[in-house]
């Protein structure tokens, strides 16, 4: 059974005990884009203090880890609690939302072995999605991005 953060002061903690690091957040498929999954991580290093957010989209339907097939932006923020405030804002991710150690559930994504009969579909959201995301579809301006993996 996964576990989550009950409040700010426990993640705050976490990230200060642990100095640098990440949590990965979530894993959600995309809905516009089948085949597509978006991965949310928040990487920390309390030294600094630095916090950034990382955003990677992977097709998992082509891709059976979403490693090789992948476009990811990083954006830093001020202080935690900017990045907390956008996670609820952007993606309606509450801090009990957050788990300790996030459990992978394969089953709950798209599978390039199960879904073969999908390819196609899989396929065609890849391209649309390469177009989208060169074209700053998921881009936020409002953010300062740090990474970006076109290399903008």
């Amino acid at each position: 059974m996964q576990s989550y953060f009950d409040n700010f002061e426990g993640l705050n903690s976490y990230i200060q005990n642990n100095v640098k690091g990440s949590i990965l957040v979530s894993y959600r498929n995309c809905a516009d884009y089948e085949g597509m999954v978006l991965g949310i991580m928040i990487v920390f290093d309390g030294r600094e203090p630095k916090y950034e957010l990382d955003l990677q989209w992977m097709s998992m339907g082509l891709d059976l880890y979403g490693d090789t097939l992948q476009e990811s932006y990083v954006y830093q923020f001020v202080s935690l609690e900017a990045l907390l405030e956008y996670l609820l804002l952007k993606y309606h991710i509450n801090i009990s939302d957050i788990p300790l150690k996030y459990q992978f559930d394969l089953s709950q994504f798209p599978n390039p072995i199960k879904d073969e009969a999908k390819k196609p579909l899989f396929e065609a959201a890849w391209q649309k999605f390469q177009v989208d995301f060169e074209n700053g579809a998921f881009l936020d301006p409002s953010l300062k991005l740090v990474y970006d993996s076109l290399d903008r």
